[in-house]
């Protein structure tokens, strides 16, 4: 069965919990059809940047073929640019534009990112680069200046227990709502942990989820947030 996260991860702005100012202002992008063609979202870990540029990639109605994602933590050469640079000149294979989302991009070489100067100068009408960092200080201040950054933060605790109650109802999960509380407290306004950690707890007994959720309170935060 699909992780919980996955199985709800949101495909709509409509859909997207917590982060209103953020939402707000791509709708209204998007609404009047001037939608940037390169944002950075900027956030920590597990708090929705990635998601928030594949919905824009949906909304813009951007093919399966044409939305490449390149994770800069295991490609942080100055290859990838170049890859990127010699299909984005294509038109879209099946869809209105193509989209290219970077992720970690703070772990992209500065070869790398002085290369990808570039490409971001010369973006072509139906291409749209979607930049997301935990870390925006490590991305070259030129980078930087041609972006339109997008804050993106964790979620409120209210927000966070709000989100947890509707999955568990529409999963149709059986555990009490002091567990939501404890696993919000826990996961630190991060969805993706605290859509893993539910995930988790829901498979236990009753008996061994105070134990598991100890155990993640316990982790570093690194592993927390995934």
């Amino acid at each position: 069965m699909t992780e919980l996260y996955k199985r709800f991860r949101p495909k709509s702005l409509d859909a997207v919990v917590g982060n209103g100012g953020t939402v707000a202002a791509l709708q209204k992008f998007l609404k009047k059809g001037n939608l940037p063609h390169t944002i950075l979202f900027k956030g920590p870990s597990g708090c929705g940047k990635t998601t928030l540029a594949r919905i824009l990639a949906k909304e813009l109605g951007c093919g399966v073929l044409d939305l490449r994602e390149y994770n800069s933590a295991d490609f942080r050469g100055i290859d990838t640019i170049r890859d990127i640079s010699r299909i984005m000149t294509n038109a879209p294979a099946a869809g209105n534009c193509r989209v290219f989302i970077l992720d970690e991009a703070h772990q992209l070489s500065k070869d790398a990112q002085n290369a990808a100067l570039k490409i971001l100068e010369d973006t072509p009408k139906h291409v749209y680069f979607f930049i997301c960092t935990t870390d925006p200080q490590k991305l070259i201040a030129t980078i930087r200046s041609r972006c339109t950054e997008m804050p993106v933060d964790l979620l409120k605790l209210d927000e966070m227990t709000g989100l947890l109650e509707r999955v568990r109802v529409k999963a149709k999960l059986k555990l009490k709502g002091e567990i939501l509380d404890d696993i919000a407290a826990a996961t630190n306004g991060s969805p993706r942990a605290a859509l893993v950690l539910l995930d988790k707890l829901s498979q236990l007994p009753p008996s061994a989820r105070a134990k598991a959720l100890a155990n993640h309170e316990d982790q570093p935060e690194e592993v927390i947030a995934l």
